[in-house]
């Protein structure tokens, strides 16, 4: 009987009809108004679950768009502080060829190559 009065898809009208003929349950003016109370309760749960859904869904994509908006953000500001890092360094560099010091010792100091510290100043080094 609680399945018939709480069901979204049986409409009112069949859902007295329902309880008048499988239940032998008199429809007075009463019970009338308890089935349609009945009616827009299960309706209304309907609707408040399906708000709730809407608004998870919009907090999940929000949380999730917020996560990835960080991600971005933290990458493209590693990447920044890296070609910046970078650019600060080939500048000293720079500044130690041409202070005169020795290049291996340069390339040891800054962990590359003296093949990449000529092609920094290929004036210097010729």
């Amino acid at each position: 009987m609680l399945h018939t009065l709480l069901s979204n898809k049986v409409e009112e009208p069949k859902k007295r009809q329902v309880l008048e003929e499988e239940y032998d349950i008199q429809m007075s003016e009463k019970m009338e108004k308890e089935v349609s109370a009945m009616c827009n309760l299960s309706q209304g749960i309907l609707e408040q679950g399906i708000q709730q859904g809407i608004q998870q869904g919009i907090q999940r994509g929000f949380q999730q768009g917020e996560e990835k908006g960080l991600q971005r953000g933290m990458h493209r500001g590693r990447q920044e502080q890296r070609i910046k890092d970078e650019r600060q360094n080939i500048k000293r560099m720079k500044k130690l060829l041409a202070a005169g010091i020795d290049k291996a010792t340069i390339a040891n100091v800054f962990d590359c190559s003296v093949a990449e510290l000529e092609a920094l100043s290929p004036k210097q080094t010729r």
